[in-house]
């Protein structure tokens, strides 16, 4: 059993040094994942894929806003947490049911309409089954004071399942059988996590389900805008356009959202540091401008990348549609520096208890982005989905700016680590243009360059920023001390 801690006792520079280094692991493979699920099967494979495991996502989403209060009030000063685990487990069962029985009912129309096909429901399923547990085990890892958990987790999934696609790949070809490997994984690992945790779900009492009620009830419907708001151009592309346009935008999304999903991961700790410290009266969160600003960092680095690199990857695995993908890949890429700033600051809004403030500002992104996917998805495919976004991302952050100075008093953002960050996108975009022409020139493969581009990039911006910026010596002369005592206590 695993002891639990308050959020407020938790240290935020290492549990964010711990998120990132999981985040770092488990983006790699997510990222390479949408390029791999296209190499073993094909890209309209991959697309079907992609446009179920995401609808079953947002159709389960209110799951996922009841697991984040368990998450938030969980990790409060004096609360315990079985109730909420407990409530989560029950509301979770009881969701299942209920849409399962309506996707049945509605089985005839989802597969006339969409690119469904009769022989994924039983998938379908499982996977969704899996996607339930995930959203329940990941937020119970968070309340007992461990978010940065979450990403080693999501990490070790990855790496068995594309282990299991790649050494099984003559023998998968259709979306069902991405969807059956996936669900699988997940259900291996995350049950014998779930109850090596320790922790026993108990019925919950008056004061959790009023506790639940306050903030659920706009934690259910912003975590549905927020799958909605991320996945809006994949859920368009899917109606107006083919399977292929919807494989080539999400394969480029994931390609350019590894930033923001670092971002996404590093909300965690965040929430759960900001909803201790607000719970036991701490108001100023001095340290929410930096956490915010710096935790947008890597966006930076993947932009800059893309800039320099977007050919490259483009040749690997999407011969025939490069310039959509080159295309798709830097909207998105570019717009992502933005994502990573309002999804940090929703987080923070989340946890001193304004959920309902992101929702609106979700909501509003999404009234003036689905139009463009909508009108020019079926001429423009993927592109029309990346423009859709960049509208979407370019509304939200304009209303969290605003809001913030309502919830927080102020824009929780450090003008000098910002600054700094231009500063090094601008230097590792030269460096790597550099390393991605000499070695194209010396006629190594795409997969050599596009892989020496990446560290060339990685290293420029972060020498630049040791060089320049004493915040971020401090964060790697302490990420060296992390490692260092986690290989003394491997050794010892």
């Amino acid at each position: 059993m695993v002891e639990q801690r308050d959020g407020d006792e938790i240290d935020l520079l290492d549990s964010s040094i711990r998120t990132t280094s999981g985040a770092l692991f488990s983006t790699t493979l997510f990222v390479l994942s949408g390029i791999v699920y296209a190499f073993v099967t094909s890209p309209g494979a991959t697309g079907t894929y992609f446009f179920v495991s995401i609808s079953v996502s947002l159709v389960l989403r209110p799951i996922r806003g009841i697991s984040q209060t368990l998450q938030k009030v969980g990790s409060e000063r004096g609360e315990a947490v079985g109730p909420y685990f407990g409530l989560a487990v029950l509301f979770a069962l009881g969701y299942l049911l209920v849409a399962g029985v309506a996707v049945a009912a509605l089985a005839g129309v989802i597969v006339r309409n969409t690119v469904v096909s009769p022989g994924l429901l039983a998938p379908v399923g499982l996977y969704a089954l899996a996607v339930a547990l995930s959203m329940v085990a990941t937020s119970l890892v968070g309340a007992i004071g461990y978010p940065s958990v979450q990403t080693w987790l999501n990490g070790v999934q990855s790496a068995i399942q594309l282990i299991i696609l790649l050494a099984l790949a003559p023998t998968l070809t259709t979306a069902g059988d991405l969807l059956l490997v996936v669900a699988g994984v997940r259900l291996a690992v995350l049950v014998p996590v779930t109850v090596a945790l320790g922790v026993v779900p108990t019925l919950p009492d008056r004061h959790a389900v009023e506790r639940a009620w306050n903030f659920a009830r706009w934690s259910v419907p912003d975590q549905v805008l927020d799958r909605l708001s991320y996945n809006m151009p994949v859920y368009v592309l899917g109606i107006v356009a083919t399977p292929a346009a919807v494989g080539i935008y999400e394969a480029a999304d994931r390609f350019a959202d590894f930033g923001a999903t670092i971002s996404w991961r590093l909300s965690s700790p965040l929430l759960t540091k900001v909803s201790g410290d607000s719970s036991a009266g701490d108001t100023q969160l001095a340290y929410l401008d930096g956490a915010v600003t710096g935790g947008t960092g890597v966006t930076f680095v993947v932009f800059g990348y893309l800039l320099a690199a977007h050919d490259v990857v483009a040749r690997i695995a999407f011969a025939g549609s490069e310039g959509v993908f080159s295309t798709t890949v830097l909207l998105v890429g570019g717009v992502n520096i933005l994502r990573g700033f309002w999804t940090l600051t929703s987080h923070a809004m989340e946890g001193i208890g304004k959920p309902s403030v992101s929702f609106r500002t979700k909501l509003y992104g999404l009234a003036f982005s689905v139009p463009v996917p909508t009108i020019f998805g079926a001429e423009f495919g993927a592109v029309a989905g990346a423009a859709g976004y960049g509208v979407m991302n370019l509304v939200v952050f304009g209303y969290v700016i605003y809001y913030s100075r309502a919830v927080f008093g102020r824009i929780p953002l450090d003008s000098r680590v910002a600054a700094y960050l231009a500063v090094g996108l601008g230097v590792s975009f030269a460096l790597t243009t550099g390393a991605v022409a000499v070695l194209t020139r010396a006629g190594l493969s795409p997969v050599i360059v596009a892989s020496a581009a990446a560290v060339t990039c990685l290293v420029g911006f972060g020498g630049f920023l040791a060089a320049v910026s004493e915040p971020a010596r401090l964060v790697a002369t302490r990420t060296a001390a992390l490692w260092r005592g986690r290989v003394r206590s491997l050794l010892g």
